[in-house]
């Protein structure tokens, strides 16, 4: 790898906002950041932004046993297209990592992804929310971030029993508060709109139940929690004083759940469907005036066999894509300045998911150069059939965006040049 300037751009990070060329030694170090620099190879980057690269906290990625959704290798191509260089991998059944050799293995596939890959342990036995994980054994892996199922349908007791082990090893838990416990067969938000369609919803409610009773236990027991695709304003309202009160707890929002609404269902077509659901305009309004009480936006990546999409909306699998099209929906549909959507996007999730000292944060010499580089007034519509992932059914499918990637890179190699994902980490042509 060769010396590299990104000359002309605007540079945002944790630390501010400023005009300046950025250089990156043939080590994949930042080497020196200011106006007038050069050396190198220069890629003229002028009018684009410079940011810190954007870190997922809840993607799934596929699995040994699940080539057809999705591989490390789309997956994380489809992850640099979107400016990401490190994404948290949610496991799936039936493969998870809930014991440390399954924790070991799925590290050890993870390496040659495009982009950095930190491995979520499962904190319960086969995902089943009734049996506590080995917690301490999978940590060893270094394994720190943990999915948890919690009530109702993990028993309270088990629940905070892996609260209290949790801390012992220094452990977060990711909840996602969609069980839909009220409605076992919901498939959309309950409302006038699933009772004219006359499919099942989902009540509300049964997030903020779920996020209150976590919550009060978080409280109780000192552990710490991140909350997963929050997409209520009343959550929000519960996370807030629970945070006011000493609890460790951070929380996430996906851009589909700030920028689509239940009425897109009355199509039928099963991209729409998510868990949790698209719920009111008048919901979605409420969250984006709480929008900066969020910790980070995460795209819930959960891609699928297409097939499985085209089925009648109530037997079609929830979940959407979403890497490429995070950026994008979050410049267009939120009323925020860059460097707040980029704290959503890169340095707030990247201590969130303990990789602070390598992304996110403040840009400065010797620091990994794992980095976006984007245009924020770029309009273009979304297109599944264009996007890497091997599942091309995305929610966004004809909506316009504004905000395009045209280089990431990681740990200082270009992954992604003009649009396009590079062989070998960018080892190929850098023109």
């Amino acid at each position: 790898m060769s010396e590299l300037l990104l000359q002309g751009g605007r540079v945002i990070d944790k630390s501010g906002d400023r005009l300046a060329d950025v250089l990156i030694g043939s080590d994949g170090l930042i080497t020196e950041i200011g106006k007038g620099l050069k050396g190198g190879k220069t890629l003229d980057v002028q009018g684009k932004i410079i940011s810190s690269g954007f870190v997922d906290l809840n993607v799934y990625l596929g699995g040994p046993e699940d080539q057809q959704s999705e591989t490390i290798l789309s997956g994380t191509e489809s992850a640099v297209k979107g400016g990401y260089t490190a994404v948290v991998a949610i496991a799936k059944d039936p493969v998870v990592a809930d014991n440390a050799s399954s924790a070991a293995a799925m590290i050890e596939i993870s390496q040659d992804a495009l982009c950095e890959i930190i491995v979520a342990g499962s904190a319960t036995l086969h995902n089943d929310a009734e049996t506590m994980s080995p917690l301490g054994e999978i940590s060893g892996n270094g394994v720190k971030l943990f999915s948890a199922s919690g009530p109702p349908l993990t028993g309270y007791q088990t629940t905070r029993r892996i609260m209290e082990y949790s801390q012992k090893y220094g452990i977060t838990l990711l909840y996602s508060c969609s069980n839909s416990f009220l409605s076992p067969k919901g498939a959309m938000n309950e409302g006038a709109v699933s009772s004219l369609l006359g499919i099942p919803g989902i009540p509300k409610v049964a997030e903020a139940i779920e996020v209150f009773q976590l919550s009060q236990l978080a409280l109780l027991t000192g552990a710490s929690l991140h909350f997963q695709q929050i997409s209520t304003a009343k959550s929000v309202e519960i996370i807030s004083e629970a945070k006011s009160n000493g609890a460790s707890i951070t929380c996430e929002i996906s851009p589909h759940h700030f920028s689509l609404d239940e009425s897109l269902i009355a199509s039928f077509d099963a991209r729409y469907k998510v868990l949790p659901p698209l719920r009111t305009k008048q919901e979605i309004a409420r969250v984006k005036d709480l929008i900066t009480s969020f910790d980070a936006i995460a795209t819930g990546h959960s891609p699928c066999q297409d097939h499985l999409k085209h089925q009648a909306y109530t037997d079609a699998p929830f979940g959407t894509i979403g890497l490429e099209t995070a950026l994008g929906a979050s410049i267009k549909n939120l009323d925020l300045p860059l460097n707040e959507i980029l704290r959503l996007l890169s340095w707030s999730p990247a201590e969130i998911a303990g990789i602070a000292e390598t992304h996110g944060g403040h840009l400065i010499p010797g620091r990994p150069a794992n980095l976006t580089v984007f245009d924020p007034d770029a309009a273009w519509v979304a297109k599944g059939t264009h996007m890497a992932s091997k599942c091309s059914v995305t929610a966004f499918e004809d909506i316009e965006l504004k905000g395009l990637v045209s280089h990431t890179l990681v740990d200082g190699e270009l992954v992604v040049i003009n649009g396009v994902v590079q062989d070998n980490k960018g080892k190929g042509d850098q023109n």
